[in-house]
């Protein structure tokens, strides 16, 4: 994966939300922080969440915007949460791990490909589920950046 598109600053790790709203609002603030995304994607995160579930199954949900949303996006780039405890995505769907996409373009495509090639791994999603720092849950992602992960 490609090391601009992940950095430790957008990765949360141990978090607890009241709720999906929260957590997806979470999400969408590490992408805004790290300068992936404008603020109104926040927004577009939670009303795509309220189209169709962004719960993928296995304990993961998937926050990106909507299509209308790109607009707001100023560079691909991910953001993880994890949620030890997890966060009810309705109808039985626990999430306790949180991939947040922002993506120009096409990009998102084969980020969601390696997505969710990760989150069929049962043993590397219970390693990211359970990283106990942010460069121990890059170097799950990533092996092969070593102990180096970006900090800008």
């Amino acid at each position: 994966m490609d090391e601009r598109l992940l950095s430790e600053k957008t990765v949360l790790l141990g978090a607890s939300f009241p709720d999906k709203v929260a957590a997806i609002r979470a999400c969408g603030e590490l992408l805004v922080a790290a300068g992936y995304a404008e603020r109104p994607y926040i927004d577009a995160m939670v009303a795509r969440d309220e189209m169709s579930t962004i719960y993928i199954g296995n304990g993961v949900a998937l926050p990106h915007g909507t299509e209308a949303s790109r607009r707001y996006v100023k560079r691909t780039g991910l953001a993880i949460v994890q949620v030890p405890g997890g966060v009810d995505f309705g109808k039985g769907n626990v999430a306790r791990l949180l991939v947040a996409v922002a993506a120009l373009g096409e990009e998102h495509i084969d980020l969601l490909t390696e997505i969710a090639q990760i989150c069929v791994d049962d043993e590397m999603l219970d390693r990211l589920i359970n990283a106990a720092t942010a460069s121990e849950l890059l170097s799950v992602i990533a092996p092969e950046r070593g102990d180096a992960p970006e900090k800008d």
